[in-house]
C-alpha cells in the first residue's frame, strides 16, 4: 500500500455521492479516490470505473459491502412494512406494493475483478480466501474495515494490505460485522489496534488537515475523510442534504438503525426520534423498505448521512479541498 503517496483517502460513499467528477478531482489532486459501489449493478460498477479512468483518475479504490445476515422472514417483513405506514403517511409518500431488489454481491465482485481497480475496499465483514486470491491474481490491493480490535486482528490474519479503522464518529453505516455492533471513539481504536501489524487508515469525524495530522501522529498511515467531501459541488449530494449540512451545529448528528437495519450516523431528523418505526427488518431488507420514502420525501425523511464533524463542512471544489487538506496537514505536522 503506497502510503508514501497517499496520506489522504476520499472515502467511499455509496448512493450516488461518489460521482465521476468527485472521484476524478480527488485523484488528480493527490488523494486516493474511492468509488462507493455498494448499490451499483455489475454493469454500473464497470461503467463507473471506466468513466473515472477516462476522466484521468489512475489509482483508486472500489468499495463493496460484504453480505452478512440472512434476509427478513416473511413475518419480519410484514411487521417492518406495517411499522412504516405512518412514516410514509407523514411524508405524503405512497407506500408501494413492491420494493426494488439490490444487486447481488457475486455480480458486483466479478465486475470489480473485471474492472481491476488499484484497490478493492470492503466493509461489514471479511472477504473469503478464494476472493482474496482472485484479487491478488489481478494485482488488486485489499483494504478491509474494522470497528474494534477483534475485527482488526481478523483482517490482519486475512493478509489485507491495510485496515480502515472506523471510529464511532464516522458518518454513514457503521462498518462492523454485527449490524448493530458497538462503536468506539477513533482515538481509542487507534490506540487499541496499534500492534495488529498492518497499515491503519483512520476514519471518523475527520474534517481538516489538522485532524489528519493528529491521527497520523497517533499511528495511522493515512486518514480517510468522507463528510468533508459532501459539500463539494462535484459530489452527488442532494440539495436538501447540502442545506442541512450548512445549517448543522456541533451536536447535529445521531445514530439510527431504522433506515436500513444497520446502525448509521447522520444529521438528526425523523429517523432518529419518536417518529421512527420501532419494528425494523434486518439489513438490507429495511433499506429496501425505506428507499422509496427516502427518495421521494423532504429532508425530515431522507438519510442525511454525516459524521460528527459535519458542522465544520467547507464548500470548496474537490481539487481545492484536497490541496487545502494536504497543505493543512503538512502545516500541522
Amino acid at each position: 500500500m503506497p502510503f508514501q503517496d497517499y496520506t489522504l483517502i476520499q472515502a467511499p460513499m455509496a448512493g450516488g455521492i461518489n460521482t465521476t467528477e468527485l472521484t476524478v478531482g480527488a485523484a488528480r489532486a493527490g488523494a486516493l479516490a474511492s468509488i462507493g459501489a455498494g448499490y451499483l449493478s455489475g454493469a454500473a460498477l464497470e461503467a463507473a470505473v471506466s468513466a473515472a479512468r477516462q476522466g484521468g483518475a489512475e489509482a483508486f479504490a472500489v468499495n463493496l459491502f460484504i453480505p452478512g445476515e440472512a434476509g427478513a422472514t416473511e413475518a419480519q417483513w410484514r411487521a417492518a412494512r406495517e411499522a412504516l405506514v405512518p412514516c410514509y403517511q407523514a411524508a405524503g409518500v405512497d407506500l408501494p406494493e413492491a420494493f426494488a431488489e439490490l444487486p447481488g454481491f457475486d455480480e458486483q465482485f466479478e465486475a470489480m475483478l473485471e474492472a481491476r481497480p488499484a484497490f478493492f475496499s470492503f466493509t461489514f465483514g471479511r472477504l473469503d480466501k478464494a476472493r482474496r486470491d482472485a484479487c491478488r491474481a489481478r494485482g488488486i490491493g485489499l483494504i478491509g474495515t474494522a470497528t474494534n480490535l477483534a475485527e482488526a486482528r481478523a483482517q490482519a490474519e486475512d493478509g489485507v494490505d491495510a485496515i480502515v479503522l472506523q471510529g464511532e464518529e464516522a458518518g454513514g453505516h457503521r462498518g462492523s460485522v454485527e449490524a448493530r455492533g458497538a462503536g468506539q471513539p477513533l482515538a481509542a481504536l487507534l490506540e487499541a489496534c496499534g500492534e495488529v501489524g498492518r497499515p491503519l487508515i483512520a476514519a471518523g469525524g475527520l474534517m481538516d488537515g489538522a485532524d489528519m495530522a493528529r491521527v497520523l501522529g497517533q499511528g495511522a498511515a493515512a486518514a480517510q475523510l468522507g463528510t468533508a467531501f459532501l459539500s463539494c459541488p462535484e459530489a452527488g449530494t442532494a440539495p436538501a442534504w447540502r442545506e442541512a449540512l450548512a445549517a448543522a451545529g456541533p451536536d447535529a448528528t445521531a445514530v439510527t438503525a431504522a433506515v436500513s437495519g444497520r446502525l448509521a450516523r447522520g444529521l438528526a431528523n425523523a429517523w432518529m426520534d419518536q417518529r421512527a418505526p420501532r419494528e425494523i427488518a434486518p439489513y438490507p431488507d429495511q433499506h429496501r423498505l425505506t428507499a422509496p420514502l427516502r427518495k421521494a420525501a423532504g429532508a425530515e425523511w431522507k438519510s442525511l448521512w454525516a459524521g460528527t464533524g459535519a458542522h465544520r463542512s467547507r464548500t470548496l471544489p474537490v481539487e481545492e479541498l484536497v490541496a487545502t487538506l494536504l497543505e493543512e496537514c503538512r502545516a500541522a505536522g
